[in-house]
């Protein structure tokens, strides 16, 4: 696990999807969803329930976002 996958989670998240995340930050959706998967692998959770009509958090997903989060701001709050 990387701070940027956790990164690429809390922007997804804000964005509601995998694709407006991508744009946002500037790689292509297929290597975000990879890397989202990479991870959703090396934890053993799935953070979110694919489907056509776009992305949903599963319950695990919430719960790793919280830590995720608190994760990013606290890094944020280092740099500054």
């Amino acid at each position: 696990m990387t701070l940027q996958q956790l990164r690429y989670i809390v922007t997804i998240v804000n964005c509601g999807s995998i694709s407006e995340a991508a744009k946002q930050l500037f790689i292509t959706q297929p290597s975000l969803s990879n890397s989202v998967r990479e991870l959703e692998k090396e934890m053993g959770i799935e953070i979110f329930h694919r489907n056509p009509k776009g992305i949903t958090m599963t319950k695990d997903g919430i719960e790793f976002l919280s830590y995720a989060r608190q994760v990013v701001e606290q890094t944020e709050l280092l740099e500054e």
